[in-house]
């Protein structure tokens, strides 16, 4: 069979699902400003280690995955997206009084780095707001395949479970454009715009982003175009 037929058992729609476990983290403070979020070690809630401090004392905890796209960039298919969304059954918590953050969730290009990251908590603050692919944020629109940004809030009207974050703004975002790259980076990104006080909880539900793709094979000059405007835009 030729290289270019053996493509054709691989084109076609498909669903791609990635799971991104919970979240029970504590705010460590540690004196002097400086602080941290570490995993809740309660065993009643379990301790989910894929989640990650921003660093450099900034109230900010993010989740990293991927999702493989590599089986379809050694055949040079192209990924197109036709929809993406996120399933997150489930409540967001967190323990103290009189907080907001916001969660990003985005599926990138380009893998973010630790100062792309503590940028992006820099921008998110009451009086700033810079989200991926915006002017001023990290990575240029076209890498952001998809985003969605969420805004909560604390709960003030059911005094049952004071430890409810509302969800108060929901925003899509991102290109929507087609990919060719061997990884797509998932991100989960918990944003709280002041510090907490110490050892407070905040929780965050497992959830599954859910990619309705179409993989098929692009002519060589777009194809390669894209790979090029991909490796240029690395670079910078």
């Amino acid at each position: 069979m030729s290289s270019k037929s053996s493509t054709r058992t691989l084109t076609g729609p498909r669903q791609i699902v990635k799971t991104v476990e919970m979240a029970s983290m504590y705010w460590n403070d540690l004196g002097g400003g400086a602080g941290e979020w570490l995993p809740s070690l309660n065993p009643a809630v379990g301790s989910y280690t894929n989640w990650k401090t921003v660093g450099n004392n900034l109230p900010a905890f993010y989740n990293e995955s991927y999702i493989d796209l590599s089986g379809y960039e050694r055949d040079d298919l192209t990924v197109g997206i036709r929809s993406c969304y996120v399933q997150d059954p489930g409540v967001y918590l967190f323990q103290g009084a009189d907080q907001v953050h916001c969660v990003y969730d985005v599926l990138s290009q380009e893998r973010l780095t630790t100062t792309d990251l503590q940028q992006l908590a820099n921008n998110n603050r009451v009086n700033r707001q810079m989200a991926l692919g915006m002017p001023e944020g990290p990575l240029d629109r076209s890498q952001v395949v998809f985003g969605l940004y969420r805004f909560f809030s604390h709960n003030t009207t059911n005094v049952g479970l004071p430890e409810l974050m509302v969800e108060t703004r929901a925003v899509r975002f991102g290109s929507g454009q087609p990919t060719a790259v061997q990884k797509l980076w998932a991100y989960r990104i918990v944003i709280f715009f002041d510090t907490p006080a110490n050892n407070l909880i905040s929780t965050i539900p497992a959830s599954h982003f859910i990619m309705n793709a179409d993989i098929f094979k692009e002519k060589e000059g777009p194809y390669f175009m894209r790979l090029k405007r991909s490796y240029e835009l690395s670079q910078d």
